[in-house]
């Protein structure tokens, strides 16, 4: 029996032995792996691989095809993709050799082999052991709804991964106490894939305030911070002029039928939207069916805790009194990043999960982390393979058997 321990603990010891860099490139080689494996086909809406292709040929509208996509806005003649632009921008080198034949979906799975393993570096900083990072990575990458979302990389996805990498990159960097500026442009590379996600901004102030004793080199930091989030924000704010003549996205208001879809009878935002994400959220199941296989994933999408059940451990860390600073500013930018989300018209179908939970998913996984013990339990465990096996039904459900088709 000891013989067969030592067996299985060699190959262990040697990962855990590696250097910080190759424990990393590890991770993101093996959820790459997982990513691809699950991978759907190349999706029909590639609106980033049509604009980094119109980009590279000096334009900002659309032309060979892709103005017949969906939630295209034409304007002053041109035909404009209305999500904002970072998509586009990472695919450049990929269309530039490929054209708009490129696979968008496989820049998303690729991406979010990255993802995974930035959140297990962020858990690691924040203070997870080995095991527990481990598992939580795990849960990360293939317990939320974000498997599903990174395999597909339709339009509507891909800027869900491009911005949790970004999210997740400009948190490890403000936890390694590391230049702000460089803070500051990660996160607007985040924002001008997610426009809400600016909103956490909060959360790298508090940082910044904490890792200063005085008021000065706060302010100093502070505002070399605003300097790297200005540039993506300010070059996102040229782009809308550029295409509109102003500085904002006017887009959403400018796609066709948008007025008279009935989910936004009252306007693209407002409160009275919110009842509709707490039940997506909280309430939301699966389809039940009359037969085999009885339950059916659900086009608008599944509660979160329902997705993911492990972000129960949120609540328990809450009523455990265990949040330390760190989590209290995490707690602060799920609340700041909510309320442009809960206020939108639709709660982000078609979808497995709530694909919303996203921008702010890195927060979310730091909250989870407090709420479960150092040595992880059966509960934590059992809690995480749940997650792992439901949201593995989703994938395979939608994308290899078409249970739910697009």
């Amino acid at each position: 029996m000891s013989s067969v321990r030592q067996t299985l603990e060699a190959p262990i010891k040697k990962v855990t032995s590696l250097r910080l860099r190759y424990k990393f490139l590890l991770i993101a080689a093996i959820a790459l792996l997982i990513f691809l494996l699950s991978k759907g086909p190349s999706p029909g809406q590639n609106h980033f691989v049509y604009l980094a292709d119109s980009f590279l040929h000096g334009r900002l509208g659309l032309t060979g095809g892709g103005e017949n996509l969906a939630e295209m806005v034409p304007f002053n003649g041109n035909y404009y993709v209305v999500y904002p632009p970072m998509p586009a921008v990472l695919l450049l080198p990929f269309v530039a050799v490929w054209g708009t034949t490129f696979d968008q979906a496989l820049l998303s799975v690729i991406l979010a082999g990255f993802c995974v393993a930035a959140t297990w570096l962020m858990l690691k900083k924040a203070g997870s052991n080995q095991t527990k990072a481990l598992w939580l990575t795990a849960l990360f990458g293939f317990g939320t709804c974000f498997w599903f979302i990174a395999s597909v990389g339709s339009s509507w996805y891909i800027e869900h991964v491009v911005a949790v990498l970004f999210l997740t990159s400009a948190i490890i960097l403000a936890l390694y106490g590391k230049s702000n500026f460089a803070v500051g442009l990660l996160l607007g590379c985040s924002v001008i894939a997610r426009l809400p996600v600016a909103l956490s901004f909060p959360f790298f102030l508090l940082l910044i305030y904490d890792q200063k004793n005085m008021w000065m080199p706060r302010v100093r930091q502070a505002l070399i911070f605003f300097g790297g989030l200005a540039i993506p924000v300010g070059l996102n704010a040229l782009y809308d002029y550029a295409r509109y003549g102003v500085f904002t996205n006017i887009g959403y208001y400018l796609i066709p039928g948008i007025q008279e879809d009935p989910f936004f009878q009252q306007g693209i935002f407002n409160i009275a939207y919110i009842p509709r994400h707490l039940h997506a959220i909280f309430l939301q199941g699966p389809n039940v069916l009359p037969d085999f296989p009885w339950f059916q994933p659900n086009w608008i999408g599944m509660g979160l805790f329902l997705t993911t059940p492990a972000f129960l451990f949120i609540f328990i860390g809450a009523f455990r009194g265990g949040w330390r600073s760190l989590n209290k500013k995490a707690a602060l930018a799920i609340l700041c990043i909510l309320p442009p989300i809960i206020t939108h018209g639709t709660v982000g179908f078609t979808q497995f999960g709530y694909r919303f939970s996203l921008d702010f998913v890195p927060f979310l996984m730091l909250l989870t982390a407090a709420g479960m013990r150092e040595n992880l339990g059966w509960t934590e465990k059992v809690l995480i393979i749940l997650s792992l096996l439901i949201n593995l039904w989703g994938v395979v459900s939608i994308i290899k058997f078409g249970f739910v088709s697009f």
